[in-house]
């Protein structure tokens, strides 16, 4: 197998395992993930011996896309916005994925989380100077407002999910947001 073929395998891997958290929970096994990128048993265990070690790639590509996003966002009034709605975006995508999570090394999480956290601190600063973040919010609040999503995205019911990923973000956007 060549490199590019292995590459494409993992980011096939990466795609149907965000998809299968997403759908099916947190106990959804290795087999069916494999089975859903269209890859054999043999080529998934090959890239990732556990659920957790798949789940915890798939979370540090998610940490990577923030801080592409965020990079992209510099300099912008409503930066800070647009980046909480792409993380809520990302978890509503990635439901399921904490709960693989919760048995991760707690060093390891806790680095992604304050790579997170720097992603908002220039967006916040000028988002406050900008009038379009609240004056007294800051990053430890933001962060909390994103675990305050992750919770409402839990539910396994699609309707009742919807709504309460869309009611949590009207009720943070006017906590943080002035707009």
């Amino acid at each position: 197998m060549t490199r590019k073929d292995a590459a494409r395998n993992r980011d096939r891997l990466l795609a149907a395992a965000r998809r299968m958290f997403a759908e099916h929970g947190h106990d959804v096994a290795l087999e069916e993930i494999a089975r859903e990128a269209g890859v054999s048993r043999t080529t998934i265990y090959r890239n990732f011996a556990t659920r957790e070690e798949l789940a915890a790639t798939v979370f540090a590509d998610n940490v990577a896309q923030i801080e592409e996003h965020a990079a992209g966002l510099r300099g912008q009034p409503g930066g800070a916005v647009k980046l909480f709605d792409f993380v809520l975006d990302m978890q509503l995508d990635n439901r399921g994925l904490a709960q693989v999570l919760s048995s991760v090394d707690l060093r390891w999480f806790m680095e992604h989380h304050r790579r997170i956290a720097a992603c908002f601190e220039p967006l916040l600063d000028h988002g406050r100077a900008a009038g379009v973040v609240q004056p007294v919010v800051d990053v430890d609040d933001l962060m909390l407002a994103i675990s305050m999503g992750e919770a409402a995205v839990s539910s396994r019911d699609a309707a009742r999910r919807d709504d309460r990923h869309k009611r949590a973000r009207e009720l943070l956007h006017r906590a943080l947001f002035t707009r």
